[in-house]
């Protein structure tokens, strides 16, 4: 089952990503990856810089997201929703979710549509395209819009699709391995558990 909704993601992610190039050369700009008016020039210490920034960011948001769910009602049944969507995963699966959607996305949603239209209908395009019909899902597409912004900055200080690409991976990657590791309904909060500790003192 795994491995079908991998090839499927291959070819979802690579239809996407080829439009992202398509858009371009239609566009005349077919140079995807710089910003037009980026804040960082374009050489390659500063890229390094850009996706290093980009790898710290996502670290960040991946330990946020940790917390919420430990913490938040919300938060623990959007990620008990994913793992029923996922199921259990692999190494390999992980990192090639992740890449899939990190590197397609930011193609096409940085690459193409934020250099022509803003970040701005680019971040809320992103954002309602993460609607799901179930209403467990209500709070992704408010975090994807969130997450759209932040990508987007990225871009533009950074001048190169490498940050928010790296961005993009590192909490996804993280974030698969914690939906596939963490089951909610087996393991108590680890705020929960740590009250019931220190009430047993």
């Amino acid at each position: 089952m795994t491995t079908i909704r991998l090839k499927a993601a291959a070819l979802v992610y690579g239809l996407l990503a080829a439009a992202a190039v398509a858009w371009g050369i239609f566009k005349g700009d077919p140079d995807i990856f710089h910003h037009p008016a980026g804040l960082m020039g374009n050489h390659y210490m500063l890229i390094v810089l850009g996706g290093a920034a980009g790898v710290a960011f996502g670290l960040g948001m991946a330990r946020l997201t940790s917390f919420t769910v430990y913490r938040f009602r919300w938060a623990r049944g959007l990620h008990i929703e994913f793992r029923g969507l996922f199921g259990p995963l692999r190494n390999m699966d992980i990192l090639a979710f992740a890449a899939f959607s990190a590197i397609a996305e930011e193609m096409f949603f940085r690459g193409a549509l934020q250099s022509q239209i803003g970040i701005v209908p680019a971040s809320l395009i992103f954002g309602v395209l993460h609607i799901a019909p179930s209403k467990k899902f209500i709070p992704w597409p408010f975090q994807a819009l969130g997450m759209g912004f932040a990508f987007g900055l990225l871009f533009w200080m950074s001048g190169n699709l490498a940050a928010p690409i790296l961005a993009h991976f590192t909490i996804n990657y993280q974030n698969l391995h914690f939906i596939n590791s963490y089951d909610p309904s087996l393991q108590l909060p680890r705020s929960f558990a740590s009250g019931l500790d220190s009430n047993r003192r």
